[in-house]
């Protein structure tokens, strides 16, 4: 079980090293429905067309899920998108991504320097990046007339939870965003108060 709370990215970090005449450049983003790891990607062989390399990797959270993804982009295997990954877990970080560049500067660096290059241009990308906490839930689904809405707001504020109207539910239907421990605590009770008149239905999730 994931936890609720992660660290991620706010904004953009970007680092550039040189190891024996490569050139490296590595580019720490934030990843949103906006903006995914493929369409980062796209974007800095646009920006780097001339470049040797473009190695990768990702972490997303994906309904509770952690996905990690990683490509050495044409570097010998795990010298490159593997080091960047655990790079990304060092860091404590979630639904971010990191794009490390490279061109190629005459000298082979060996399995061990590619291993420290990549390594080194992408902790300097994170670090150079600003980070924000975020919070998760889950939204629970209230069908309520208007006399019994009084009710769900009442608990939801003892839950510290907020209350939101479905825009296509004619007035009566309610999203309570609350904490995912707390969601099978808050429809037992609302259950209870209304005497069976109230049914929560756990929906989608959500992150703050």
């Amino acid at each position: 079980m994931l936890s609720e709370d992660f660290w991620t990215l706010s904004g953009p970090g970007t680092a550039q090293t040189r190891v024996l005449g490569s050139r490296f450049i590595g580019r720490a983003f934030p990843l949103d429905d906006e903006v995914n790891i493929n369409v980062a990607l796209e974007a800095v062989k646009k920006l780097y067309h001339d470049a040797s390399h473009h190695c990768w990797a990702s972490i997303e959270r994906k309904d509770q899920n952690l996905i990690q993804m990683q490509s050495d982009a044409g570097e010998p295997k795990g010298t490159a998108g593997q080091p960047i990954l655990l790079e990304i877990r060092r860091h404590n970080l979630e639904n971010c991504g990191v794009i490390v560049t490279r061109w190629f500067g005459g000298t082979k660096l060996g399995t061990g320097g590619l291993v420290r290059a990549y390594s080194e241009c992408a902790s300097l990308a994170l670090d150079a990046a600003p980070r924000v906490l975020k919070k998760t839930g889950i939204s629970v689904e209230v069908e309520a007339d208007y006399e019994l809405q009084k009710l769900v707001y009442q608990l939801a504020m003892k839950f510290f939870a907020f209350v939101e109207h479905d825009p296509d539910g004619n007035g009566k239907k309610l999203r309570v965003r609350l904490r995912r421990k707390q969601a099978d605590e808050f429809i037992s009770v609302l259950h209870e108060q209304s005497s069976g008149k109230l049914i929560g239905r756990a929906g989608s999730s959500w992150i703050s």
